[in-house]
């Protein structure tokens, strides 16, 4: 069957503020992270002279300060970290100096090279707290606004959609499917094509409800007709030929009051981008921008033809 893979049952995770600056170091620039939603929590303002200056930790004599160590966690810290939490967040920060002590000890010092990585976070910084700004101001869902999509949306909540897959690791595996798929039945690829779990009951996953399916089988599910096989869909598990095979009334219905959070999420995140890309392609457009190909040593078209390409 190759490689284990993850369930595709979706699971739900605490994402948030909690883990945000643990993930940073080597992540995403901040500002990308801001717009695809996953900052998930209000920046504060940086610590003045007149906050609490209470030391928190001595390391090796110098003092570590509370309005410091405050500012670099979540918003609401002392409601959604435990004390676990906090005290991996103090180990990090006492971690850090330790190793920044060692490293001018060693003679480590600031080169060309950590300037400019240093210009560049400068640089996202101020761009994230100039678009945070802006999208705070504008990113506003209103209450009428989730109804109305809670009623546009009504089916996907009431309904459970019986699905079945077929599941293989490269794109030219799923196409040779598809090819099958013209003189074969969903089952029958299935139990001969499919690395999944399911392959023994002809790719048959049961009924699922939002909520419980991966993303990419959503987009695609809620718009497709009993008996339909969808193109390949892609994920991190692999490549998908999904069919719906059956829809039936929901048994627990997911009422208006329980979704409408999960709804408002949907909206701001929507609302969100849509200011990002405003904001940029208002920027660009007014910019005068001059890509020089030869000095970069390739051109901007074998680059998308490479990010095409890629699987």
């Amino acid at each position: 069957m190759g490689a284990k893979r993850k369930s595709l049952h979706r699971r739900t995770f605490l994402f948030g503020c909690r883990f945000g600056l643990l993930l940073l170091a080597g992540s995403l620039p901040l500002p990308f992270l801001l717009y695809l939603g996953i900052a998930g929590c209000e920046r504060r303002p940086l610590p003045s002279e007149k906050s609490d200056a209470t030391v928190v930790a001595l390391v090796n004599g110098r003092p570590l300060l509370k309005r410091d160590f405050e500012f670099i966690l979540p918003e609401d810290y002392e409601r959604v970290l435990t004390a676990e939490e906090k005290e991996a967040y103090l180990d990090r920060w006492i971690t850090t100096e330790l190793l920044y002590e060692a490293a001018l000890k060693n003679g480590y010092k600031v080169t060309r090279d950590i300037e400019v990585r240093l210009d560049q976070q400068k640089k996202e910084l101020l761009a994230d707290r100039f678009l945070q700004e802006i999208i705070q101001a504008r990113a506003v869902v209103s209450e009428a606004e989730v109804k109305a999509y809670y009623e546009a949306n009504e089916y996907q909540y009431t309904k459970e959609f019986r699905v079945s897959h077929i599941l293989v690791n490269t794109p030219e595996d799923a196409q040779d499917v598809l090819e099958q798929l013209k003189s074969k039945s969903f089952s029958w690829v299935a139990r001969r094509q499919s690395i999944d779990k399911h392959t023994g009951i002809g790719g048959d996953l049961g009924y699922l409800s939002k909520g419980n399916m991966i993303p990419e089988f959503e987009e695609v599910v809620f718009g497709m007709e009993v008996g339909e096989t969808s193109d390949v869909i892609e994920s991190e598990f692999g490549y998908h030929i999904i069919m719906l095979t059956s829809i039936r009334d929901a048994r627990n219905k997911l009422e208006y009051e329980d979704a409408k959070d999960e709804i408002a999420n949907i909206l701001m995140r929507q609302k969100r981008q849509a200011i990002y890309d405003s904001v940029v392609n208002e920027l660009k457009q007014d910019a005068a921008i001059d890509i020089l190909d030869e000095a970069l040593g390739w051109t901007m078209e074998q680059a998308t033809d490479t990010l095409t390409e890629s699987p």
